[in-house]
């Protein structure tokens, strides 16, 4: 009983010191629990996004157990990190009479009660979290909730108390560990140890810094360079891993001789050194990098990972939601792609027929044939290479081993054309026009039509007609997601007609609904699966894609892309900041007699907590700043890797991400200031008082 008491009077000194480490642990379950909902909230939700959400959470199942072991690290550390401070407490325990056996049970019903506290209050706010996320579900895959009622789910309630019950066990085994290898005289004694310097002599630092800077500034030379592996050569990936290992050893290495670097340049400012208290600021900060330099390394990385997570998840919707709207010009697309050599022995206006559907009846159409030049598919050169040698420019970055290689006739373009209410064009014999409404390819494009690039069709050469690519919507020849595309050509009637059937052509009808879109909808649904059974046989492939289809699709892809990158990059953030705080209020509560002494020589408060604010802020913004470099560096190969999509807007797709990313470790510094100010204030005042 008296054990017990006693670990319930050091929880509750525990929490008032360091509620950000018990707020962590809340907030890291009610966010398991929250998002690993999503199985439920899929029976809310419309049916085809309830089904893709039912599949997601299986994902979600995954990411969740990779995040528990970041989580759980960064929180064993941070209770390793108090264990070391409570060292004294404890020797006090065994100098009064307690056994080490006694102590350990302490240590563990005070992880115990932690645990079942946190966990208790995690999900009781996490199910009021889950209701919320709910309704923003809803919003990020553009449904409605149906039937809405108070809903628990017994799955991501299991799922929690795993991945937590682990984290627990692993923290209770590593206090009795701590307790079990040090000795009573090193416990009693262990206020009066500093901690470890890594680095001590200026000029090394200042080594280390330059050289971790170098590592650092020759990874982003790579990566801009060469960007992410996309071609998928064994080269290429591995001159990626070096870059990585590149960035991850800079860090480190720059973060070991950070402190000293600092002291060095800071020193040489006299000026500025001997004003007001920033020499003990230097010094605290320097002492503060030196003992935190492993875990400021690794905390940097980390918020490299949430940031660009949560920033690219956002970039990467905008482009799939670009790329979707793109791709639906039209109100449905029927397509098929003959068997065999002939591409004229279906006609798919009279088999859309033959299954019972008037296609005046469901709004204007138009019938396009796109063939497939043999000799563009199966040459040695592109026709984006062929553009470069010609022009001398290079190759748009990611389009090196694209082919263009699809044809249509000009009346079947204009007859699109003409479906669109976009004037028809023409086009003389011995011309062709090219479509291309991809914006990192279009300049290089138009600059090889302008310079006369030629197109061979079965021996006929043709000449472009125009020195500008056409990129408005007939540039698509059916609705589908991926609607950016990097060439067609529109070549004469007879060259079309022309073309090698080796290769079987598709067959597209592109319609314009005449009443309203469920209707629509409506009169084609079933026709795919009739179309593949009455061409069985003489068809390789049947699609049928209305425009609601197709932003369906998109539209869950975005929402699920969406819904990982938070859950991703709050997880981490949020285990990040908490470890800062943490060490930040440790430190204060550590240097109290420091503040004492200042407040005694007549230092006033304003320059005190002036000092601690700017040692609190620095703690946040070294790692940040070191890891929004990292950030930066991979977005931009991120948006250049984006871009080759056809569309990236990586500023305006990430304003949502940066905002929460702020929300959270903007917070955590808010709150770990007023803590500790509140740890010094009470050290001062307590002086004051007495004197």
């Amino acid at each position: 009983m008296m054990l017990a008491k006693l670990a319930f009077g050091n929880m509750r000194k525990l929490l008032h010191d360091y509620a950000v480490y018990f707020l962590t642990l809340v907030l890291g379950v009610a966010l398991f629990y929250a998002f690993n909902t999503v199985n439920v909230q899929g029976d809310f939700l419309r049916g085809d996004v309830g089904e893709m959400l039912g599949a997601a959470g299986q994902i979600l199942d995954g990411v969740t157990v990779f995040l528990a072991v970041v989580l759980g690290f960064l929180m064993v550390y941070a209770n390793n990190f108090l264990m070391r401070r409570r060292k004294k407490e404890l020797g006090l325990y065994q100098v009064l009479g307690m056994r080490t056996g006694q102590v350990t049970v302490v240590l563990a019903l005070e992880t115990l009660l932690v645990a079942a506290i946190s966990f208790g209050v995690g999900i009781a706010l996490g199910a009021l979290l889950s209701q919320v996320l709910l309704f923003v579900t809803a919003r990020m895959f553009e449904t409605t909730v149906q039937h809405f009622s108070f809903f628990f789910s017994a799955d991501a309630f299991l799922l929690t108390l795993r991945c937590f019950g682990v984290i627990f066990a692993v923290m209770m085994v590593f206090n009795w560990l701590t307790l079990r290898r040090v000795r009573l005289i090193e416990l009693m004694g262990a206020a009066r140890h500093n901690e470890r310097q890594f680095v001590r002599k200026l000029p090394f630092a200042v080594v280390l810094t330059v050289a971790g800077l170098a590592l650092v500034g020759v990874a982003y030379v790579r990566l801009t360079r060469d960007g992410f592996p996309t071609s998928g050569s064994a080269e290429s990936q591995n001159d990626f891993l070096i870059t990585t290992a590149m960035v991850i050893v800079g860090t480190f290495v720059l973060f070991y001789g950070l402190a000293g670097a600092l002291t060095a340049l800071i020193t040489h400012l006299r000026g500025f050194y001997w004003r007001d208290l920033h020499m003990f600021t230097t010094r605290q900060i320097a002492s503060r990098v030196n003992t935190t330099a492993l875990s400021m390394g690794v905390i940097s990385l980390i918020l490299f990972l949430a940031m660009t997570a949560m920033t690219t998840g956002m970039s990467i919707c905008g482009t799939i939601n670009s790329m979707t709207r793109q791709g639906i010009p039209y109100s449905a697309s029927i397509s098929v792609t003959p068997a065999g050599d002939s591409t004229d022995a279906i006609d798919l206006e009279a088999e859309v027929a033959k299954a019972g559907i008037d296609l005046s009846e469901v709004g204007r159409h138009a019938s396009v044939r796109v063939a497939l030049i043999e000799s563009e598919l199966r040459g040695d050169t592109s026709a984006y290479q062929r553009m470069s040698q010609l022009t001398g420019e290079s190759v748009p970055k990611g389009y090196e081993h694209v082919v263009i290689c699809e044809a249509v006739g000009i009346s079947d373009y204009n007859a699109m054309r003409s479906l669109l209410g976009l004037e028809p064009v023409s086009l003389e014999d011995g011309h062709y026009l090219m479509l291309c409404n991809m914006d990192n390819a279009k300049g290089f494009v138009d600059e090889a039509l302008e310079q006369g690039f030629t197109l061979d069709v079965d021996g006929v050469t043709l000449s472009p007609a125009r020195a500008t690519v056409i990129d408005d919507a007939s540039a698509v020849l059916q609705d589908s997601a991926g609607g950016p595309t990097p060439g067609t050509y529109v070549v004469p009637d007879d060259v079309a007609k022309s073309i090698s059937p080796e290769y079987s052509a598709v067959i597209n009808i592109n319609i314009m609904y005449k009443g309203s879109t469920e209707e629509g909808d409506a009169a084609l649904k079933g026709l795919e699966a009739a179309l593949a059974s009455n061409l069985d046989g003489r068809a390789a492939m049947v699609g049928v894609q209305t425009a609601t289809d197709v932003l369906a699709d998109g539209t869950s892809t975005t929402g699920l892309i969406s819904y990982m990158a938070i859950y991703i990059g709050f997880v981490l953030v949020i285990a990040c900041a908490a470890i800062l705080a943490i060490q930040q209020l440790s430190a204060a509560s550590d240097a109290s007699a420091s503040y004492r002494t200042l407040s005694e020589l007549g230092c006033s408060e304003r320059l005190i907590f002036g000092s601690l604010r700017t040692q609190v802020a620095m703690a946040f913004v070294l790692p940040l700043a070191v890891g929004m470099a990292h950030s930066l560096c991979a977005l931009g190969a991120i948006d250049e890797l984006v871009s080759v999509l056809g569309y990236s807007d990586m500023i305006g797709d990430m304003t949502l991400g940066l905002g929460l990313f702020a929300l959270v470790y903007g917070g955590y510094l808010a709150l770990t200031y007023r803590m500790a100010h509140g740890i010094v204030r009470s050290a001062v005042r307590t002086t004051r008082r007495a004197l």
